[in-house]
């Protein structure tokens, strides 16, 4: 499959979460950032280095990885990063489903998902298109990309069909939800090891104070990068100063002052 998309709207979460679906656990996704894999000799590095070479007896991330899990959801992440050479090394494991490493052993990939990810064109889509709009610019620009700069039509005929648009997270109850969702695991948290509960004087005030100030066009990576600052860091602060006053069953109450994006927190 062919995940593209702005950045921020859910590619790599969708891949965890078919890992938990398929596999029953999220870490059964291996992600691979492709940014990393740009320069000639990367290929190297997935599959490892061959006989006579530095590195050859460690073999490749990748082989390594599906050697160790064949069950797996395997993430290449922005792969419009990767050098020519690595994308090669996909043509093979989509035509053939296996792949054969530095050492001379051949890894099978019958059992994994593919999953590529990109933000190719990101930058130029209006996000006030409609969605079928921007599901057709999208997916020109892929074909564009493929076809006129990789000058590589036959990886875009192995991903056929399988190439899904994510549109701009635009709906208001859908960004409240991200944030009650980055909330949970400080919930978690404090639950497993205070034995405590946290939560909003005002729950749908105090998100809609968050999401004012997040931009959209940066999805639910910049409503985390709004969050960090003016709840996250603080709670951890108020954590750390207030730690010896805890016991189970107290709470934390999240303050907010008026309507503005300015929280505090008070020990019940």
């Amino acid at each position: 499959m062919f995940f593209v998309g702005p950045t921020g709207v859910g590619k790599t979460e969708l891949a965890k979460a078919l890992a938990e679906f398929l596999f029953g656990d999220e870490n059964a996704c291996i992600r691979f950032d492709m940014s990393e894999f740009n320069h000639e000799h990367s290929d190297q590095r997935l599959i490892g280095a061959p006989p006579g070479y530095v590195g050859y007896e460690e073999g490749g991330q990748l082989t390594n990885a599906i050697k160790e899990r064949p069950f797996s959801v395997l993430l290449f992440d922005e792969i419009e990063k990767a050098h020519g050479r690595i994308l090669d090394k996909f043509l093979q494991i989509l035509e053939d489903g296996r792949l054969t490493d530095g050492r001379g052993e051949t890894v099978y990939f019958s059992e994994a998902v593919i999953i590529f990810t990109s933000n190719i064109g990101a930058t130029e889509v209006d996000m006030n298109m409609t969605n079928s709009e921007i599901r057709e610019d999208f997916l020109n620009k892929v074909k564009n990309h493929f076809l006129n700069e990789l000058k590589r039509p036959e990886l875009l005929n192995r991903i056929g069909d399988n190439i899904v648009v994510f549109n701009y997270i635009k709906d208001i109850n859908i960004m409240m939800d991200i944030v009650k969702i980055k909330i949970k695991p400080l919930e978690k948290y404090i639950k497993e090891k205070y034995g405590m509960s946290i939560y909003f004087e005002d729950e749908e005030r105090a998100i809609k104070a968050i999401l004012s100030l997040v931009d959209t066009r940066n999805g639910g990576r910049g409503i985390i990068n709004v969050m960090e600052p003016i709840i996250i860091d603080p709670l951890s602060e108020f954590i750390f100063e207030n730690e010896e006053y805890f016991s189970p069953g107290k709470k934390i109450k999240i303050i907010q002052f008026k309507d503005d994006p300015i929280f505090d927190f008070e020990l019940e």
